[in-house]
């Protein structure tokens, strides 16, 4: 009989690897988050043999081979206060804490992203696919007014282990409060405050997969390029952005999210941003809005993109 299954209470699992492809225990993984949705998968690519040779009687080929065994995907969370602390760290690369409650905690880029994660994919109905060697490649926090945050992460694995049933106990927490639309304060940039109606910060980490004789998964995913970071954010026209795209204006660009009455936030701070895209079409008799492109940059000293949680959590990757 074939197996069905839920999409309803599925959640992932996030251990962090001591050694890059060496898997955490399903019973070890203590940091679960609900999912929004994920596509994480093995993708094996599998092609005929090279030679002309044929059937005794037609013109089929003879025989294929694994060229490349692939695994990973994208997932999607919620965003909230307390527990994207260990996804954070493994998306900027460095973790630090200051403070003795509530707690700083403060994310910027490194040479390299943290080592890797073991992620355990499990559908509702507690069927789990275990994820190795898995490296956050791109990583986008978005929301929009009447929304909530959302973290979507797109990943390169090493390999997984064959669906089973999960072993461990999935526990998640039921203080996290989401980051919601109406917690986000303005824009700043240029000594200057914006209403934004949306908003999409994307990390891109530029990780490659590195095939190398003797084996068909992946090495450590490594840096191919640049990295970058780019916000785009939807707001009613402001001709003084405008005009900072036309004069190559520069400065840090500033937002946060807080909720009332909460020493909990997040705030976003892009380095030495430029504005790459300024638009704002008419197409009806709408109050026109105007979409702004902003890219990060290093200065040597601000690495183009810090992201600063405070909560009342005591650890950077265990909250």
């Amino acid at each position: 009989m074939a197996s069905i299954y839920h999409g309803r209470g599925a959640v992932i699992g996030l251990a962090e690897e001591s050694t890059y492809g060496t898997a955490i225990a399903a019973g070890s993984i203590s940091n679960y988050r609900p999912l929004i949705s994920s596509d994480l998968t093995r993708t094996i690519e599998k092609v005929p043999r090279p030679t002309l040779r044929v059937g005794a009687a037609g013109a089929m080929r003879r025989k294929h081979y694994v060229q490349a065994d692939n695994a990973g995907g994208s997932f999607e969370i919620e965003g909230t206060y307390e527990s994207m602390g260990l996804l954070l760290r493994h998306i900027m690369g460095t973790a630090a804490k200051t403070g003795t409650g509530p707690y700083t905690h403060t994310y910027t880029f490194a040479d390299d992203v943290a080592e890797s994660l073991t992620l355990a994919n499990i559908r509702g109905t507690g069927t789990t696919e275990t994820f190795e060697g898995c490296r956050v490649n791109t990583a986008t926090f978005a929301c929009a007014a009447g929304g909530v945050m959302t973290l979507a992460c797109d990943v390169i694995a090493e390999t997984s282990a064959n669906r089973a049933s999960f072993g461990g106990t999935v526990a998640i927490s039921a203080t996290d409060s989401p980051i919601l639309h109406s917690h986000a304060g303005q824009l700043s940039f240029n000594s200057v405050n914006y209403d934004l109606i949306d908003m999409s910060l994307v990390v891109n980490n530029a990780l490659a997969v590195r095939q190398h004789l003797g084996s068909e998964v992946t090495a450590k995913p490594l840096r191919s390029d640049f990295q970058s970071v780019e916000l785009t954010v939807t707001l009613e026209v402001e001709d003084a952005l405008y005009q900072a795209f036309l004069d190559d204006t520069e400065g840090d660009v500033v937002l946060a999210f807080s909720p009332s009455g909460s020493t909990d936030t997040i705030t976003f701070t892009v380095h030495n941003a430029y504005i790459s895209t300024a638009t704002d079409p008419v197409s009806d008799a709408n109050v026109v809005r105007q979409t702004i492109t902003f890219v990060g940059q290093s200065d040597g000293s601000d690495e183009g993109l810090k992201i600063e949680v405070v909560n009342d959590n005591d650890s950077s990757t265990g909250n």
